[in-house]
């Protein structure tokens, strides 16, 4: 009920907004209807704050590509106070506009999230790359959401990834120390609980989504899809691969918790030009086991043969990594039986994605789909992923 009764309030939000265009927002309080409806006055409020005087004076929009949310590049000119204390002109938005994305990334949460990430998150995690965020704003009743980040190809000049790079062994160390330093910065930190309640353990934060959006039964049926790339060992589990999953994710917050990006796909990296790799698109974040993370990242990420001569090297390294950046100083047995049990989180993952692709083929192209549902699949093959939660 209650999340049909959100989902009515977005609709109406957005016909109201069709009838009758919102008012030009000034506040950060008033969260924009779209990247066409920002304005210089909500801009200094977002960008300007802490700088007497300073003002954006103008702004350009650029390049960009509209998915499950909107993505605009964004380019801001200051008054001379603004110029003089450098504040950022290289920026880039994500924002809501649609009604699917609204009620795709607003109801499950993720674009209240991502907002929470970039506001909140981000400036406590100096050691790690992820883009810096400026402005992150969600409006629940209207399903509206703003945020304003880093430009990193242009600042930093970040190239993006995708499923069918390669991923080389030093390109497989730096993502797993890039995970380690997030998790080991959050590591067991109360206010992943205290300062942001929104921030949901990885079980409920599933529960919730296949709730909004029926991800068991897409997963299921992606299986179906896909079939031909997944081992029969693995298909005579379709149609208890849910509760498998579910199985995994209980363990996975039975223990410390830890910040959790939660899609560590290959296309949810950027490399820079020093070869190092960071994570972007923290609009999944959760709290839980640091497995759920490092699982997904390698395994859909690294071709079979090297995820296999290289995955304990990678998981001693990011055991050290992780004890070297404040987390726990695990034993290797231990995060072994972990890595073993989270691969479901990424399989499934890709399975409901594929399973909609001809619903929603903006999501990811089909190749892509493929090439990581099979590296995955085989990983908890080769792991006995399903025997590890016996």
């Amino acid at each position: 009920m209650a999340l049909a009764a959100q989902m009515a309030r977005v609709v109406g939000a957005l016909a109201v907004e069709k009838v009758r265009p919102p008012a030009a927002p000034t506040t950060l309080a008033d969260v924009p209807a779209s990247v066409d409806h920002l304005t210089t006055g909500w801009l200094t409020a977002a960008l300007c704050d802490g700088v007497p005087g300073a003002h954006v004076t103008s702004f350009a929009l650029g390049e960009g590509s509209d998915g499950t949310s909107s993505r605009r590049a964004l380019r801001v000119a200051y008054d001379a106070a603004g110029t003089a204390a450098g504040l950022p002109t290289d920026l880039y938005t994500k924002s809501t506009p649609s009604l699917s994305s609204r009620l795709l990334l607003g109801i499950s949460g993720a674009a209240d999230a991502e907002a929470a990430f970039y506001r909140d998150l981000r400036p406590l995690l100096p050691q790690v790359g992820a883009p810096h965020g400026y402005a992150g704003r969600y409006d629940p009743r209207t399903g509206r959401s703003m945020i304003v980040m880093e430009d990193i190809a242009t600042t930093r000049g970040a190239t993006f990834g995708n499923a069918a790079i390669h991923v080389d062994r030093p390109a497989a160390e730096s993502m797993v120390r890039e995970m380690a330093a997030y998790h080991g910065a959050m590591w067991d930190d109360p206010r992943l609980r205290t300062v942001w309640p929104g921030l949901k353990d990885a079980h409920t934060w599933q529960v919730d989504f296949d709730r909004a959006i029926q991800w068991g039964r897409g997963a299921a049926y992606g299986m179906r899809r896909a079939q031909d790339i997944i081992p029969d060992a693995l298909m005579a589990h379709r149609r208890d691969i849910w509760d498998l999953t579910m199985r995994s994710l209980r363990l996975a917050v039975d223990g410390p918790h830890t910040l959790l990006h939660q899609d560590t796909h290959p296309a949810n990296w950027f490399r820079l030009p020093d070869g190092t790799l960071h994570l972007y698109d923290w609009q999944g974040i959760a709290r839980g086991s640091w497995a759920i993370d490092v699982a997904y990242a390698l395994g859909a990420a690294l071709e079979v043969e090297d995820r296999r001569a290289w995955e304990r090297d990678l998981l001693a390294l990011y055991l050290e990594e992780l004890a070297a950046a404040g987390g726990a100083r695990l034993g290797f047995d231990e995060a072994w039986l972990a890595w073993r049990r989270q691969m479901f989180h990424g399989f499934v993952f890709w399975t409901y994605t594929i399973g909609v692709q001809r619903i929603a083929p903006e999501l990811q192209p089909d190749a892509h789909c493929r090439l990581i549902i099979g590296r995955i699949a085989q990983a908890m093959i080769d792991l006995d992923s399903v025997g590890s939660l016996r």
